[in-house]
C-alpha cells in the first residue's frame, strides 16, 4: 500500500506526473514513453516500475517483436488525485479507473475507430 510520502514523491516528480498524464486513455511502451518525454529509457523503466507498484499505471499487454523481445504496453489508472493538508496531517484520495473487464476495454477500443 502506498504511503503519504510515496504519493507526494510521485506528484513531486515531473517525469512521473508526465507519464500519468500521457497514459491517461493511451497504451504505450516504455520506449514510446521515453521518446515522447525526451527522457533516457533507464529513467522511464524506473519510473514505470514505481508507478506500476503504486497502482497508478497497469501493464495491459506484452507483444513479442520480430527480434524476439517482449514489448510491454502500459495504460494509466488514475483519473483524479486529491491531496489535503489539515491540522498538520496529510490525507489523499486517489480515484482509479477500473480496468478489470478486458471485454469492455476491447469494445471501447473498437468504438474509437
Amino acid at each position: 500500500m502506498e504511503s503519504d510520502d510515496d504519493i507526494l514523491s510521485v506528484l513531486g516528480d515531473r517525469y512521473s506526473r508526465e507519464i500519468i498524464i500521457l497514459l491517461k486513455g493511451n497504451e504505450m511502451t516504455t520506449q514510446e514513453i521515453a521518446a515522447k518525454l525526451g527522457m533516457p529509457a533507464s529513467t522511464a523503466y524506473r519510473k514505470i516500475k514505481f508507478l506500476e507498484y503504486m497502482n497508478m499505471i497497469k501493464k495491459t499487454k506484452v507483444v513479442r517483436t520480430l527480434e524476439g523481445l517482449d514489448e510491454r504496453y502500459y495504460r494509466g489508472l488514475v483519473s483524479e488525485i486529491e491531496i489535503r493538508f489539515k491540522d498538520g496531517k496529510i490525507s489523499y484520495k486517489i480515484e482509479r479507473i477500473k480496468m478489470d473487464d478486458k471485454i469492455v476495454r476491447l469494445w471501447q477500443k473498437f468504438g474509437e475507430k
